[in-house]
């Protein structure tokens, strides 16, 4: 691409996935990245485990955080999930 029309270096899609706690030490601390889903799913509980916050992940719900310094996973108890992680990595820019 001659030019990249986001702040962000990378972007992934991931599909009805659970994700254990976990931070990711591969992302600048400073960076916010951003998380989009959607899908037909019944529940889906976003844990920020270092933070003590459990956030009900409804369709269509947008968070930031930092995942450098927030421990994070999630949980779908059933159904269809999509996910868009917009996020910077150190090694790219």
């Amino acid at each position: 691409l001659k030019h990249w029309a986001a702040v962000y270096t990378s972007a992934a899609v991931m599909c009805n996935r659970d994700s254990p706690d976990h931070c990711d030490l591969k992302c600048p601390p400073e960076a916010f990245d951003i998380l989009t889903c959607i899908g037909s799913y019944g529940r889906a509980i976003m844990r920020l485990t270092n933070l003590g916050i459990d956030l009900v992940h409804k369709p269509g719900v947008m968070v930031s955080y930092s995942r450098h310094l927030v421990r994070h996973g999630i949980r779908v108890d059933e159904g269809d999930r999509i996910v868009w992680a917009w996020f910077m990595w150190d090694s790219v820019h």
